[in-house]
């Protein structure tokens, strides 16, 4: 592994390394994103959150990601399908500066903000076809949440779709978004026609996947796999990725 990148910016450490024709963004030793421009899934954590793109009838015009890191997720989306016009809210503007740099996440169409994502939420009213919420904090260990998960806040994000748009959650692990959609079943089942939990046998991630209009539910891995092949891209890392109906 090469270090590319090293800098140490208001008490936080912050690398860009690679691994063979990968780029990876650490932050105090979190690893935040990685992206290599041939091999675009990989069956990582970062497919899940842009997958469920392809359950949806028609791809998604217009996508809003909280929380963007080096920008994976809105790498993967394009290469599923040029957007019409895409939001990226991250907090660290050293994160923004590195995707832009070592991570080359620049698209037509794509707006990145610094910003607080909760504050931004609450400030503004327009609506997405894809909203990921990937909101995470540097902790001591591991990332952590800015605030616990509550139905105010779901609400808020439910808000900010459009009427068949689809909601995207990252948990750090299985428990955690189970114990989520667990403690909120009721306010899910009123609001979305389906729910799916994504997992990667090679990260802890859960990730849920809610969606406002129809969607099918067959054979979910198959449907990934079509997807991406109809599109020209690899296939190689979806075995390590599951789907399960939550409702």
């Amino acid at each position: 592994m090469t270090r590319l990148y090293q800098r140490v910016l208001a008490g936080k450490t912050y690398e860009v390394r690679t691994a063979g024709a990968s780029v990876r963004l650490y932050t105090n030793g979190a690893f935040h994103s990685q992206w290599h421009p041939k091999e675009i899934f990989q069956g990582a954590v970062w497919d899940l959150l842009s997958l469920p793109a392809l359950l949806r009838a028609e791809p998604p015009n217009t996508i809003l990601a909280l929380g963007v890191g080096g920008g994976t997720a809105l790498h993967q989306l394009y290469r599923i399908e040029p957007w019409q016009h895409a939001i990226g809210v991250e907090i660290d503007g050293e994160h923004l500066r590195l995707a832009k740099r070592f991570f080359k996440l620049q698209y037509p169409g794509l707006t990145l903000h610094q910003d607080d994502a909760i504050a931004w939420i609450a400030q503004h009213q327009e609506t997405f076809d894809y909203l990921i919420d990937d909101l995470f904090l540097d902790g001591t260990q591991d990332p952590e949440r800015p605030e616990p998960i509550g139905e105010a806040w779901l609400t808020d994000l439910f808000n900010r779709t459009t009427h068949n748009g689809v909601l995207i959650q990252n948990h750090l692990d299985v428990e955690h978004a189970r114990a989520c959609f667990k403690a909120h079943r009721t306010w899910f089942k009123t609001k979305f026609t389906r729910v799916l939990l994504l997992t990667s046998s090679t990260y802890t991630n859960g990730v849920l996947a809610a969606y406002r209009g129809p969607v099918n539910v067959r054979q979910i891995e198959l449907q990934f796999k079509l997807g991406l092949k109809s599109r020209g891209l690899a296939t190689t890392g979806l075995s390590r990725i599951s789907a399960r109906v939550l409702q």
